[in-house]
């Protein structure tokens, strides 16, 4: 019997190393997803982490409001190379927050985004963020309104790319992904929906 590694027991891709940076790009599905049941119009919406654009891309066609993009990495798209969590100078008027953080600094983006965003934050994350008995004490401080659960599948795009390079194929995942929206203002229990 295979021997089955940690990575493959999470959903995790086999064969293939961690992505530099975190560059797993949103689907453009997963963004329309979002705007279905989500109201991000008539504002200002900040994409910190841009990569090539694929979320501001959507949020450009589908609101009416203005969105900016920055990331740390220039990967060629984008109003500025920023780092988002410690950058303290240009951010100011933004209503919304809508970004696929770096996993492992996923907290820190929704605690930074709570800082500048006037109305929503909302972050595409695998379900696990759910998990842990610190971010259990965290969430209750936090104004977390809906998890939008996605009934179907959802394949990030290794380093921005659609197909994967070895099957020449679309991209497949084994993991559970969401959209987390906080609110500001909002004091009620978080609500589970599926889209």
């Amino acid at each position: 019997m295979a021997k089955l590694k940690g990575t493959s027991l999470v959903g995790g891709s086999v064969g293939f190393e961690r992505v530099e940076n975190d560059f797993y790009a949103t689907p453009p599905e997963s963004v329309l997803s979002l705007l279905e049941v989500e109201d991000f119009n008539n504002g200002t919406i900040l994409e910190p982490c841009c990569g090539q654009g694929h979320i501001s891309e959507i949020l450009k066609k589908y609101t009416n409001s203005s969105v900016g993009s920055c990331d740390i990495i220039d990967r060629g798209y984008g109003n500025l190379q920023i780092d988002f969590l410690n950058e303290n100078s240009s951010f100011m008027c933004i209503d919304f927050i809508i970004t696929n953080p770096p996993y492992k600094l996923a907290k820190e983006f929704v605690d930074r985004s709570l800082q500048i965003a006037t109305k929503k934050v909302a972050m595409f994350l695998k379900i696990q963020f759910l998990e842990g008995q610190a971010r259990k004490e965290w969430f209750k401080n936090t104004p977390l309104k809906t998890v939008y659960v996605f009934s179907k599948r959802q394949s990030p795009l290794r380093n921005g790319e659609s197909i994967n390079p070895n099957t020449g194929k679309s991209w497949s995942s084994t993991m559970c992904f969401c959209w987390f929206v906080w609110e500001q203002g909002y004091k009620g229990k978080p609500i589970i929906e599926w889209i």
